[in-house]
């Protein structure tokens, strides 16, 4: 039985998931950045000051899951490369 249109990993497609990471610890870089400078221009206790310690705590939150990603990445590509191999051969 063969599938058609069946597409393997290849090993030129690792840069394109390295520049994805990179963009996403940039733009979490830069939003927490934009908060707390935000968040140093209201009162503390205030509505606004609340509200921007809430998305500060959030990029925080989000921030911290980076080093799963790239683990989560590099090992479908150990996997898939490591498979590719193993069972489908050169």
């Amino acid at each position: 039985m063969k599938t058609l249109g069946k597409k393997g990993f290849q090993i030129t497609e690792v840069p394109s998931l390295v520049v994805v990471l990179l963009v996403i610890a940039i733009v979490l870089g830069v939003g927490a950045t934009i908060l707390t400078q935000i968040q140093t221009t209201q009162t503390s206790g205030t509505n606004a000051y609340n509200v921007t310690q809430e998305g500060i705590d959030g990029q925080v939150s989000l921030s911290g899951w980076q080093s799963t990603w790239v683990v989560i990445v590099a090992a479908a590509v150990v996997i898939g490369i490591v498979g590719k191999y193993l069972f489908f051969g050169n």
